[in-house]
């Protein structure tokens, strides 16, 4: 195959499997506002204690979304996602610099239900939720 024809059939194909920008905000809808931690399993496999869970929140408003614990706002960033996978991708980048991914998850959202899986940073992202120890796992419930 020629170069040039090689070049056009990979960039076809890399378009291809982008969200489009409608799909993406559709999808951001469902992450607006505020979520109650019901589980938080950080990467070790010891789950938080159900005090803590209660005192951990997230405010998400468009792409960036403040997570709180004990009153403490703990993490500010921002995210992207994917919808169009199997399973929907979820990349959490630092909220200075959009180009500084730092971690890779999926994330599934069912009525006013999310949970997410997310991998340690720089290693690859999780293909199923597990409550394996090596995988940050979150689990939220919409606020009323």
């Amino acid at each position: 195959m020629r170069p040039a024809a090689l070049f056009l059939l990979l960039s076809a194909i890399s378009f291809a499997a982008q969200p489009t920008e409608e799909e993406i905000k559709k999808e951001l809808k469902l992450f607006q506002g505020k979520w109650i931690a019901t589980f938080i399993q950080p990467v070790g496999g010891k789950p938080y204690s159900e005090e803590m869970v209660k005192e951990t929140f997230l405010e998400v408003n468009g792409d960036k979304f403040i997570l709180t614990q004990q009153g403490q706002a703990t993490l500010e960033t921002r995210f992207k996602v994917d919808p169009t996978k199997k399973i929907k991708t979820i990349d959490i980048y630092d909220s200075n610099d959009s180009s500084n991914l730092l971690v890779k998850g999926i994330y599934e959202i069912k009525g006013d239900t999310r949970r997410s899986c997310f991998a340690e940073p720089g290693k690859d992202r999780p293909e199923a939720f597990t409550k394996d120890k090596d995988y940050l796992i979150l689990e939220w419930k919409k606020a009323k």
